[in-house]
């Protein structure tokens, strides 16, 4: 391995036992820790993975011509035997990474030969080609090659059980056979669950009955029981949901009818500005009744005179609004000067019915 220009490769030859007749695996144990130090037999390194996701990422991309994945080959003949003009044909190509809890695995597409080398148990370990920098961190995988004498340690032997898939674990647990379809999957999903719901009422009720003094065979009673008070309870529901409408709009109507009662005896006084607004102040009564009323409460009023006791106003003057006419203007969502208009435009209706 030279050193003349970084970054530098190293065949990390992976310590994995090839697969028994007719086990060849889809997944191969590439490199032992997604984050740590990677140990060889021979002592070369240290070599270190800091970002396996970065590892994974630049496998795939520094060389657009692994679009088709990630050469195998045997016994490194790619980078060995090939700058010579010797041969190095494919035996797979890795075509998808993994970062998982013991390190970085490859999806292998086998080809003819590379399957029948595995099931004849020609080879016995992987070993990755690795890109590391001067400081040994590792950058990304280049190729990978069956090999008989690995170096890297700490990986999982490839005779040993194939890891299963997401889909597969779930076959596995749905109990359905072999290659069911994603379809198959979901349709047994809800029975597995029902299944499950029921095996827990049972095992409860049955704890139920005995914490109650009742025989664990009497569980199957004491669900006759439940039913039968659970068969009545939607009707008494429904009726109670009824009553409770109703009582609601009641309520609604009976503050209601409050509301205006007061807006209107406010009115009556001669509470200046609330006739106009006479709707506003009842919803405004209605959500907060104390504070509408100390609103209207400080509103002035007209005497007998059917006037308020605002001084007249005289040509070119502008009458100012006191705090608690202030208030209601801005509660009322009027500027000053319109509520004083309409002070003063109520006024008038009240001398005009003298």
């Amino acid at each position: 391995m030279s050193k003349a220009a970084p970054p530098y490769l190293t065949a990390t030859m992976a310590a994995l036992d090839l697969p028994a007749a007719a086990e060849v695996p889809d997944w191969v144990h590439l490199l032992p820790t997604t984050q740590g130090e990677l140990r060889t037999f021979d002592g070369r390194g240290p070599y270190h993975v800091t970002d396996a996701a970065a590892v994974i990422a630049a496998s795939f991309s520094a060389d657009p011509r692994n679009d088709g994945g990630l050469i195998i080959d045997e016994n490194h003949a790619s980078e060995l035997a090939a700058p010579k003009g010797g041969p190095s044909p494919a035996r797979g190509r890795i075509t998808a990474m993994q970062a998982r809890a013991d390190g970085i695995w490859g999806r292998v597409e086998w080809n003819a030969a590379g399957r029948a080398l595995l099931a004849d148990q020609s080879y016995r370990g992987i070993s990755p080609v690795v890109v590391h920098d001067a400081k040994g961190t590792v950058l990304r995988i280049k190729n990978a090659a069956l090999v008989n004498y690995p170096n890297l340690r700490d990986l999982t032997a490839l005779n040993q059980e194939t890891p299963m898939t997401l889909m597969e674990q779930l076959i596995a647990k749905l109990g359905l056979p072999p290659g069911a379809t994603e379809a198959d999957i979901l349709a047994a999903i809800p029975a597995v669950e029902d299944a499950a719901c029921a095996e827990a009422a049972q095992a409860s009720l049955t704890e139920i009955a005995t914490i109650i003094g009742l025989p664990g065979a009497a569980a199957p009673a004491l669900i006759d029981a439940i039913r039968a008070k659970t068969s009545a309870l939607p009707a008494e529901v429904t009726a109670l949901q009824a009553e409770l409408a109703q009582v609601t709009t009641d309520l609604k109507a009976f503050k209601k009818a409050q509301s205006v009662a007061f807006v209107d005896d406010a009115i009556k006084a001669g509470r200046v500005g609330v006739k106009p607004s006479r709707d506003r102040f009842i919803a405004m009564h209605m959500s907060d009744p104390t504070g509408t009323e100390a609103i209207i409460a400080g509103l002035p009023t007209l005497g007998v005179t059917h006037t308020n006791d605002l001084p007249p106003k005289t040509e070119g003057e502008v009458t100012s609004l006191n705090a608690e006419e202030l208030a209601v203007a801005k509660a009322t969502g009027r500027s000053p000067a319109d509520f004083a208009a309409m002070m003063a435009a109520d006024r008038k209706e009240k001398e005009a019915r003298l």
